[in-house]
């Protein structure tokens, strides 16, 4: 069965965390411009002979703004977030919360919400094969679904 296969780079997301589990200096608050490497898969292109109309990620763009410009990403059960909450309650910080804040976490997580916006937009034609979420040059993490989607 065929597949095509595109993908667009999401840059300039500064953002902070804490890995609260680890015994390491990553228990600190710090910090990362992160981006995100995100592939689209399809088994028909459109007319254009796309995978995905890269201009069609406007809604992906300003959900990736939302969590990840200049916010401080915490894990839910994280045992400081009633003092996150109560920073963010200031206007100290913009707060998210999240299942797990680091990058495995992270890559899962916008794969989560990005797949359902790309089907939304392409009314199904296009799903999300593959995410990629740099913290550095260095240090990155990916997920890929287990089952791809797709009809």
């Amino acid at each position: 069965m065929k597949c095509f296969r595109s993908a667009k780079t999401f840059r300039g997301f500064p953002c902070t965390h804490r890995q609260w589990r680890a015994d390491s200096h990553c228990r600190f608050v710090h910090g990362y411009s992160r981006e995100f490497h995100l592939e689209f898969s399809c088994r028909e292109l459109t007319r254009e002979m796309w995978v995905m109309n890269f201009g069609g990620l406007k809604a992906v763009r300003a959900w990736l703004e939302h969590y990840f410009d200049h916010t401080f990403l915490v894990a839910h059960d994280d045992p400081c977030l009633d003092d996150f909450l109560a920073l963010d309650h200031k206007g100290v910080i913009q707060l998210r919360i999240m299942p797990n804040a680091g990058m495995e976490g992270t890559a899962k997580f916008v794969y989560d919400h990005v797949d359902k916006i790309v089907a939304r937009e392409t009314k199904n034609r296009v799903w999300v094969s593959r995410v990629e979420v740099r913290e550095n040059e260095n240090n990155s993490a990916v997920f890929i679904p287990p089952h791809p989607a797709g009809p």
